[in-house]
């Protein structure tokens, strides 16, 4: 395997595309329309696609859970806080060796920001 890319379906590409860009810092790497790519400037081969709900049934993009490892967990809660993402646990130093917080982002899917620490 080169790469897995998650997709979710949204009912608002448009504050998709501002969660992903905005706050993940992440760059429109593809846009049709009915779906967009978001790729890390750091690696390329970091991926998520955002597909459009055509169906217009109700989401349920809850038992969708994704980890990003990012570095300095705490400039990214402070981040979160300031942007009013929906912080839905807060940061925690784990047993196994993580610092981490999870974020809801537009579409249901909790977001698993973070950092190993020694």
């Amino acid at each position: 395997m080169r790469r897995i890319v998650p997709n979710i379906c949204s009912n608002d590409i448009e504050k998709s595309k501002q969660f992903y860009t905005e706050f993940l810092g992440m760059d429109v790497a593809m846009d049709l329309g009915w779906i967009v790519t978001f790729a890390s400037n750091e690696n390329t081969t970091a991926q998520i696609s955002i597909f459009r709900n055509n169906e217009n049934k109700p989401l349920d993009n809850s038992a969708i859970f994704l980890s990003v490892e990012v570095s300095n967990i705490d400039n990214w809660f402070q981040r979160a806080k300031k942007q009013k993402i929906e912080i839905v646990y807060p940061i925690t130093n784990e047993s196994w060796g993580v610092r981490r917080f999870f974020v809801k982002d537009p579409n249901g899917a909790t977001i698993n920001l973070l950092s190993h620490y020694v």
